[in-house]
């Protein structure tokens, strides 16, 4: 009896104490400011009414949730297609000069180790020599050049830096320019005119397959890369290749080629960066990023309100962006035909952009938004690779004040000064390359090819690089 009235006393006493601990602690709470992370929840509902799950990028088996072409429906069989073929250097038989043949692959200048770029200022696939440890030691092989008048010595070499193929799967059209793109409901290459969209004897005429970028992509590279999918090759001729394109397509195909590109498409969809700490934290680990990422991340969806233009899970676009959406002039530079590293000459349309696509003047000089992760991987940044570091990025649009002279109005209006002190600078950087910054892109890679063929680029040089 005794026990039970001192158990009883002790219990009252204790919730005594609790209510009125609870009564101090509600007291303070109405004068005690917000977290770091309370703060930057309010600011991102701010931005984008749908909240913090409107940045949320899903899982690379999530199918259900990953944006795809209607006609190109991701599954796991075409996935594990993709990947392989993504990275075979055994499909690259299509090329100008015999002692380079089965070299280069997809992944040459879109690799997990430049987060999905290249890692050198011009992407090279045949042409090309020696990789490093990441991509930057890749060259011009001997006698190669994009002025050459020999044919047989005219590298394979990409007009503009490599976009990332990292996140892809959240914008609609491909390339700098969005050149690639005509699926069914879509609407950024919407009303152009066949001539222009789907031009004859040229990459775009792939555009009749009204497909999505990607897949386009991936189809027109196959000719534009030098690859071979169809003539007797590896895809016909390897057993594993067999089997893996009869299980990712049961009821046969009629188009190898096309299926051959969608299941690299498939592939390239469900490479995301969802393991970055910005996404960890999304996803509930408050302790995911430190405080100067939180403050980074704080301005980004805030007073530096980059997030106006990098967004959706991506910070590239919207889904279902608008063409003034997705592209921009903010007079980025061309490749400067002075730089060593650049080998050919920027063309007109190349260097107008969008306009040198639509042939429209209110295009010139447009761009399209890049996704912004991984972006530590490499040094190379703007279609022109005229910055090369993320701070000197940000602190060019700090200032706004264009690299390149282009006609009076044709800059964007949403191109203006941000207002940021060089600390938040700091902020702002330390969050681009840190807080977004997926470390483990290497799950993307196979651990080996059924040709059994050195990855992601297999010449001499390269193959010491990679010891494979």
């Amino acid at each position: 009896m005794k026990n039970t009235l001192r158990n009883t006393l002790v219990t009252s006493i204790s919730l005594a104490l609790l209510a009125a601990c609870s009564n101090d602690s509600s007291d303070n709470n109405q004068t005690d400011e917000p977290t770091p992370t309370q703060i930057l929840v309010k600011t991102i509902e701010t931005a984008n009414t749908s909240g913090t799950s409107a940045f949320a990028l899903p899982a690379s088996d999530d199918f259900s949730n990953i944006p795809q072409d209607p006609n190109n429906l991701v599954t796991a069989e075409k996935v594990a297609l993709g990947q392989m073929l993504y990275h075979e250097t055994g499909i690259a038989t299509a090329g100008v000069h015999t002692d380079l043949t089965g070299t280069w692959s997809c992944a040459s200048c879109h690799h997990a180790d430049a987060g999905f770029k290249a890692g050198v200022t011009q992407g090279m696939g045949e042409g090309g020599s020696g990789f490093g440890t990441t991509g930057v030691e890749r060259i011009l092989a001997d006698g190669f050049d994009k002025a050459s008048e020999d044919p047989a010595f005219v590298p394979d070499v990409q007009p503009f830096t490599s976009p990332a193929v990292l996140n892809v799967a959240f914008q609609e059209v491909m390339l700098w320019n969005g050149q690639f793109g005509s699926m069914e409901g879509g609407i950024v290459n919407t009303g152009l005119a066949d001539d222009v969209l789907a031009t004859p004897g040229t990459p775009k005429a792939e555009n009749v397959r009204q497909l999505a970028g990607i897949e386009i992509q991936a189809i027109a590279g196959t000719a534009v890369h030098r690859l071979n999918m169809t003539d007797n090759s590896v895809l016909q001729t390897n057993d594993e290749y067999v089997m893996m394109f009869e299980a990712a397509y049961p009821d046969g195909s009629d188009d190898v080629l096309e299926d051959a590109g969608k299941a690299i498409a498939a592939y390239e969809r469900t490479i995301l960066a969802n393991q970055a700490p910005f996404q960890l934290w999304l996803n509930g680990d408050e302790t995911a990023m430190t405080e100067d990422e939180i403050a980074g991340a704080t301005l980004f969806f805030g007073k530096a309100n980059c997030v106006s233009c990098h967004t959706g899970p991506a910070l590239s676009s919207a889904l279902n962006a608008t063409e003034s959406e997705m592209f921009m002039a903010i007079g980025f530079a061309d490749f400067d035909p002075n730089n060593p590293q650049v080998t050919g000459t920027v063309s007109d349309a190349d260097a107008r952009g969008r306009g040198g696509f639509t042939g429209e003047i209110a295009d010139n000089f447009k761009f399209k938004i890049p996704q912004l992760y991984n972006l530590a991987d490499t040094n190379i940044f703007g279609h022109g690779a005229s910055f090369t570091s993320v701070r000197d990025v940000i602190a060019y649009k700090n200032t706004a004040v264009p690299q390149k002279v282009i006609p009076m109005g044709a800059l964007d209006s949403r191109f203006v000064p941000l207002g940021l002190t060089e600390e938040e600078i700091d902020q702002l950087t330390t969050f681009l390359e840190n807080g977004l910054y997926d470390p483990e892109l290497g799950r993307y890679k196979p651990a080996a090819l059924p040709t059994g063929a050195c990855f992601p680029v297999a010449d001499d040089q390269s193959i010491l690089d990679l010891s494979c």
